[in-house]
């Protein structure tokens, strides 16, 4: 039975995912709103679920790469969550329509700027960071 045990254990560990990449998450929607209104700074909030496929691929191979992470770490304040395991904050929840990966970007007031629905390859996924990054920075 102890092997039986070690065995599934040793397995779920092969299929565990590590959701946060390189990127620098914020540990809570309200450190992340404060965050960016000091430095102002979009939050970057991206709600995956644990059964996406979509979800673990940015996980995996978008937020694994440097350039992605790089440009992320230093233009936003993100935050991650998994809508089946973590409550949503009420200002988060009130713009995810339920589609994952979601991907919010937030002025440091809340309201809503760009919402990104779906998984891109990571040189896509970079450009389209740097868009709205500069659509924000212009107004």
């Amino acid at each position: 039975m102890k092997k039986i045990v070690i065995g599934v254990l040793f397995a779920l560990n092969l299929f565990a995912i590590d959701w946060s990449g390189k990127v620098n998450w914020a540990m809570s929607y309200g450190f992340a709103k404060n965050l960016a209104s000091q430095q102002n700074k979009l939050i970057m909030v991206d709600i995956a679920l644990t059964t996406c496929p979509p979800c673990k691929y940015l996980a995996t191979k978008v937020y694994t790469q440097d350039s992605v992470a790089n440009y992320i770490n230093d233009n936003f304040i993100s935050v991650f969550y998994l809508a089946d395991k973590d409550p949503l904050p009420p200002e988060v929840r009130a713009y995810f329509t339920g589609s994952t990966p979601t991907i919010l970007f937030l002025k440091p007031n809340g309201e809503l700027f760009v919402r990104v629905i779906g998984a891109r390859p990571p040189q896509i996924f970079l450009k389209t960071l740097q868009k709205i990054n500069n659509k924000f920075k212009a107004q």
